[in-house]
């Protein structure tokens, strides 16, 4: 869940590190697609002050994020295999992608034994094999089958606003909510930190592959609907791993969509 990356040569542990862009880079970015970053950052800003957020403040000690550090051991084994998906079944018209998908994938691959690590040592998990005991909840599924939709379709443009640009800027606010707080509850890990190294607009990076589009023509309505289609699932997710039931449904410039309820269950 993290942004675009590069093995480092010269570590002993292959730990890889983030490349770092300068903000004039970042700012033409934001500027050449405002058509879409805005509903994003809109939309993600917007999650960052739903119920999951208070509760990371409010945890007492690290054995208390076990729900959300199983479910997030799913998502992080997961992810890289679909990544890994969308390399294999690049086209050779889109060959020119390959690294930037590869460099992902290789970012991602042991992000899930790291968290494994992490669990074991603060005594979340007895043994490995008590993961199996956690099902992934139908939210978690849901947004990692997004992936892989998007994967199957090899839609490049969806593919980056709505995994590199609205999913990835989620994962960026969740991991910088998550990492201080761990240090502060004395369980800081690299697992954590390694999320929020890179500059929180990295995630934008990936439109330099993609033309920028009028938010009002049929193209640019249906990504930035894909985007925020991401940013709703990762929302879900992140509150079903705390049992609560929130579905947020953005409107296309990025503003909570108001739905009306048919019927409730007593």
């Amino acid at each position: 869940m993290s942004t675009i990356i590069k093995p480092a040569s010269n570590l002993s542990n292959n730990t890889p590190v983030y490349d770092h862009v300068d903000q004039a880079q970042i700012e033409r970015l934001q500027i050449k697609h405002k058509w879409i970053v805005d509903p994003i950052y809109r939309a993600s800003d917007l999650v960052k002050q739903m119920p999951f957020y208070d509760w990371v403040a409010q945890l007492k000690n690290p054995q208390e994020f076990k729900p959300a550090a199983v479910q997030l051991y799913h998502h992080s084994a997961t992810f890289p295999k679909v990544m890994g998906l969308m390399l294999a079944t690049t086209p050779l018209s889109e060959n020119h992608m390959m690294p930037f998908y590869a460099e992902h994938a290789f970012g991602e691959a042991d992000h899930h034994e790291m968290l494994m690590a992490w669990m074991l040592q603060h005594k979340i998990l007895s043994t490995r094999e008590e993961i199996e005991d956690a099902i992934p909840t139908p939210e978690t599924n849901a947004c990692v089958n997004l992936a892989y939709q998007l994967a199957i379709e090899q839609d490049r443009a969806k593919w980056l606003v709505t995994i590199n640009s609205g999913i990835e800027r989620c994962s960026n606010d969740f991991f910088k909510a998550v990492s201080p707080k761990m240090h502060d509850l004395g369980a800081g890990d690299n697992y954590f930190d390694v999320h929020v190294e890179a500059d929180e607009h990295h995630s934008i990076m990936g439109m330099d592959y993609i033309e920028p589009l009028y938010p009002e023509s049929k193209a640019g309505r249906q990504l930035i609907a894909k985007a925020l289609e991401g940013i709703t699932l990762w929302a879900a997710m992140l509150h079903s791993w705390i049992d609560i039931d929130l579905f947020p449904v953005f409107d296309l410039d990025g503003t909570l969509k108001k739905r009306t309820k048919i019927f409730t269950f007593k």
